[in-house]
């Protein structure tokens, strides 16, 4: 007789053995709502295929304060990992899938070379420096998606967003850590390979393709000089794409833009093989009185002719709103500054600096963001609380927002879903039913870029 389940739970009390949602062979396990695993395994055994649906809106939660392990290969339809501090949440000798939504409020996700697979509808949310998928023994997180003539789609939110003028067709994209060969030196820790289901739409694409990473993930990299790396399958070597005037950086948002691309394969991003006759070692934009300052600094320069200020509104399209002479040869540091007498027309302007040399070449300096002017408004009332707080929240653009309330222990209380419209928001949060005591309340919207935090004093 086949054995039906709503949740089965194996608690241990013995010490040193963990607490596990067990699916026993022969079992059928029905989940419907939220289903909490609290320093708890999830396991299903390979034998005998135990089956494991998912009710719509379900979702599996892993909290506490221990690292736990996935076993077994599950089809997970939404997943969310919100373990304390740096703990983890690891695969165990099986790929698993994710269909929907996986949310990373804290801890990690370790794949501990296995596959996370989210085919065409899974995505990963609100990934971040502190809770995020890592790979220190390999595995890879793989999409698939059908692309024809994307613009800057970015296929399950992995990371490698992708523009072209041709149809290329069902194309799987795996985001992995450790590759058959070595990665080049002073790369960042994680690599795309692109691979079509017909090769032969991977010609002649003209293709744009921007790669994200974290800062954790640079280890001793220098991200001001990261450049595409391309994997050669004929030579088994890596060579460095480019050249540099077709290459865009973006240090304070982490990615990396090469465009005019042939063809697709495996990539990663890496400093630059190549000594440049123009070395930037520091650009930044500052704020004053509502205005922005552009300094930049310089430790080697050959045969520069002169430096463009350039600014955008969105990041792509850029105008030159000044020039500066350059020193032409030079092997000590230099300093150049701009200041921006324009008013701000938007809430965030980038800027970058375009170094001209005596040839024609050009090069560039990563994106810098100015919000001088912005309008991010922000404000939770009243405080101390009884019932309902209130939030007012002015933005930029529109995002959806994660709402998150955590305890004076740091544990997750109450989480809640926004949908953020540029310019005012106000919406309120019930803490009704909560005990008295301190509450810390976050914010995070664009993936995990935007956020804001405080603390709330219930009553």
């Amino acid at each position: 007789m086949k054995k039906y389940f709503l949740i089965i739970f194996f608690l241990c009390s013995f010490a040193g053995i963990r607490a596990q949602l067990y699916v026993q062979s022969g079992a059928t396990l029905h989940i419907g709502g939220i289903v909490t695993l609290q320093n708890e395994d999830f396991i299903r055994p390979s034998s005998s295929g135990p089956v494991i649906s998912f009710e719509p809106g379900s979702k599996v939660l892993f909290t506490g304060n221990a690292d736990n392990i996935i076993s077994g290969y599950i089809d997970f339809l939404n997943l969310e990992i919100a373990k304390e501090g740096n703990h983890q949440v690891s695969l165990q000798s099986y790929n698993e899938a994710v269909r929907g939504q996986m949310v990373f409020t804290s801890g990690f996700f370790n794949l501990n070379n296995n596959m996370l697979l989210l085919g065409n509808t899974g995505t990963l949310i609100n990934e971040n420096e502190n809770s995020r998928i890592i790979g220190p023994t390999g595995g890879a997180v793989q999409a698939r998606l059908q692309l024809n003539q994307p613009v800057g789609v970015n296929p399950g939110n992995i990371g490698a967003a992708i523009t072209s003028t041709q149809d290329l067709g069902d194309v799987i994209i795996n985001r992995g850590y450790v590759y058959v060969s070595p990665l080049p030196p002073n790369s960042i820790q994680r690599y795309y390979s692109i691979n079509f289901i017909d090769p032969a739409k991977d010609a002649n694409l003209n293709a744009t393709l921007r790669l994200h990473y974290f800062d954790a993930e640079l280890t001793s990299t220098d991200e001001t000089k990261l450049v595409h790396w391309k994997y050669d399958n004929v030579s088994s070597t890596w060579l460095q794409q480019g050249p540099s005037s077709k290459i865009t950086r973006n240090a304070d948002e982490n990615w990396v833009q090469l465009t005019e691309i042939g063809s697709l394969s495996t990539w990663t991003l890496a400093e630059s093989s190549v000594i440049l006759p123009l070395e930037f070692t520091r650009f930044n934009v500052s704020c004053e009185n509502n205005t922005a300052v552009i300094n930049w600094q310089t430790a080697t320069e050959i045969n520069t002719d002169h430096f463009n200020v350039q600014r955008s509104l969105n990041g792509t399209d850029w105008m030159t709103i000044a020039s500066q002479n350059a020193a032409g040869q030079s092997s000590s540091l230099l300093n150049y500054s701009y200041t921006d007498p324009t008013p701000a027309s938007s809430d965030r302007i980038f800027y970058r600096i375009q170094s001209v040399d005596i040839d024609g070449s050009k090069s560039y300096t990563p994106v810098r963001t100015s919000t001088c002017g912005s309008g991010i408004l922000w404000q939770v009332w009243p405080n101390p609380v009884h019932q309902q707080a209130y939030i007012s929240l002015k933005l930029d653009g529109v995002y959806k927002a994660a709402v998150r309330l955590f305890d004076n222990k740091g544990s997750l209380v109450r989480q809640w879903q926004k949908g953020l419209v540029r310019g005012n928001n106000q919406f309120s949060i019930d803490m009704q039913g909560l005990s008295p005591g301190t509450y810390h309340l976050s914010i995070t919207w664009d993936e995990g870029r935007g956020q804001k935090s405080a603390t709330i004093l219930k009553q």
